[in-house]
């Protein structure tokens, strides 16, 4: 993810907060933010060399699928969950969606734009899946299922009424502020958790 973007998800959450970092990583981020927001952190990750980088940075980390880790937790445990990069990476997004807005009041979910101009670019001109500094993956061996861009994520949440109260987008120059789906390169919203709709 976009540093541009990692800052600015740190401004939205608040001091002192719980925070739940689904799909944490090597938890880099997670201490970030535990260091400059003085958040209660407990991330959820499913490799377990990186749960033992985690361990290692003295994070609270849980080894396990993001899918079936979340009914340890209570209805509205943390303040904040995030999902930073790993809601393209799961097979039924919406059902994750439910189980965060269940344990979590607010939502943080960043993906990438999968409609930004430098991939449309390499579709038409090459012909072939593409690969970015965002997408640094061939199709083959990357974790993204699925490739949706700003206006396709924008949709899914009109469609199932979700409230979203901020958004942002960025590329590597930093934000963007005009044309998001075709000029930005990943988006973060933060969604407000409310009963999801059928």
């Amino acid at each position: 993810m976009n540093e541009y973007l990692y800052d600015q998800v740190i401004q939205w959450i608040p001091e002192g907060s719980r925070v739940l970092d689904l799909g944490t990583g090597d938890g880099s981020f997670l201490a970030r933010l535990v260091k400059a927001k003085k958040v209660q952190g407990v991330g959820v990750e499913k490799e377990p060399e990186l749960v033992a980088q985690c361990i290692e940075k003295g994070l609270v980390v849980h080894q396990g699928d993001i899918m079936d880790g979340l009914d340890q937790y209570g209805v509205q445990s943390f303040d904040c969950v995030l999902l930073l990069g790993t809601f393209q990476e799961i097979g039924t997004p919406l059902e994750l969606l439910r189980e965060a807005y269940r344990v979590g009041k607010t939502v943080i979910i960043a993906y990438t734009n999968f409609a930004y101009f430098h991939i449309r670019l390499q579709i038409m001109f090459s012909g072939r899946s593409p690969i970015t500094r965002a997408l640094p993956h061939a199709w083959y061996t990357s974790p993204n299922i699925h490739y949706f861009s700003v206006e396709d994520f924008d949709d899914f949440c009109e469609r199932y009424k979700l409230r979203v109260l901020r958004n942002a987008y960025f590329n590597a120059a930093g934000p963007v502020s005009i044309f998001p789906n075709l000029l930005a390169e990943q988006a973060v919203s933060l969604l407000e958790s409310t009963p999801i709709s059928e």
